[in-house]
């Protein structure tokens, strides 16, 4: 989508960290924004930060709910009428061994991380095609859904599981347009169509993939509440690990800028993720040098 003045998003879990990040950026680009979220008095807060009464609607819901959901798309339309983008970035945090996470962790991890993203998507993608003039839908996974860093079940399992059905659903969305449907799901921008622009009624899919961003789901988060003693805690804490906080506000722009080059795979830091991720992929490509040498 190259033109996102006058189109109207809708991002859950979107009264605080990524999700409001999101919405100031888009809102900065002119968008119409609706920010989705559980935690009432939160959205009230959101909505002063925001300052935009003409261009921001916020709605109480519960991912988990399609029927809620459904509820909160027919209350956006009556209100902007159409939606072009959707950000499936609700989630929470939900840790402990593989071998003793408890089932009441799981299926509420589960639920929210990764059922919460398909009622998204059950929901919005007939609408948004419905309308006929294109969009995007972004599913917010981590870092931790591509290189699993122990102790993260369910959470890191949620999120791996994110990532794999934004591929699937790029691929079945792109599938009508696209003359090579591998290349669409691994290519971006113009080059996917052969240095033709993506046809108008194209809705592609991206999946946003954070690794340490400062907010209330991080072990990291510099929360105002902190004592000095805990903050120097914590900013050892980062050093030692080499780790750099990003603001939810930098995360939003990178979504826009991800949703605007129509990026797959929408990163937000150019070292610790990237480390992470060629660490895994390197022990694919060793694995298949062992067993299969060229």
């Amino acid at each position: 989508m190259d033109t996102l003045t006058g189109k109207t998003v809708f991002i859950t879990g979107g009264a605080q960290g990524i999700g409001l990040g999101i919405a100031k950026a888009c809102l900065q680009e002119g968008m119409r924004v609706v920010i989705a979220d559980i935690k009432t008095e939160q959205l009230k807060v959101a909505e002063s930060i925001l300052d935009s009464p003409d261009n921001v609607l916020a709605i109480d819901l519960d991912v988990r709910d399609k029927e809620a959901m459904e509820a909160a798309a027919d209350r956006t339309e009556a209100t902007f009428e159409k939606v072009h983008v959707v950000c499936n970035n609700a989630g929470i945090g939900g840790g402990g061994p593989a071998v003793s996470v408890t089932w009441e962790n799981w299926h509420r991890t589960m639920d929210t991380n990764l059922h919460g993203i398909q009622n998204g998507i059950q929901v919005f993608v007939p609408r948004i095609a419905r309308h006929g003039e294109g969009g995007h839908i972004v599913n917010t996974a981590s870092i931790t859904g591509f290189a699993q860093q122990g102790r993260g079940v369910p959470y890191g399992v949620s999120k791996a599981g994110v990532i794999a059905l934004t591929e699937v659903l790029r691929v079945e969305l792109a599938g009508e347009h696209a003359k090579d449907r591998w290349q669409n799901m691994y290519g971006a921008g113009t080059d996917r169509w052969d240095g033709e622009a993506p046809p108008q009624s194209l809705i592609s899919v991206s999946v946003l993939c954070p690794d340490s961003a400062n907010t209330e789901i991080s072990p990291f988060y510099m929360n105002p509440k902190d004592d000095e003693a805990t903050r120097q805690r914590k900013i050892q804490w980062l050093k030692r690990l080499d780790i750099e906080l990003i603001e939810p506000d930098v995360v939003g722009e990178h979504v826009v800028n991800g949703i605007r080059n129509d990026e797959l795979y929408i990163f937000c830091d150019a070292y610790r993720s990237r480390s992470l991720v060629k660490r895994r992929t390197q022990a694919m490509l060793d694995a298949f040098n062992r067993q299969f040498p060229e």
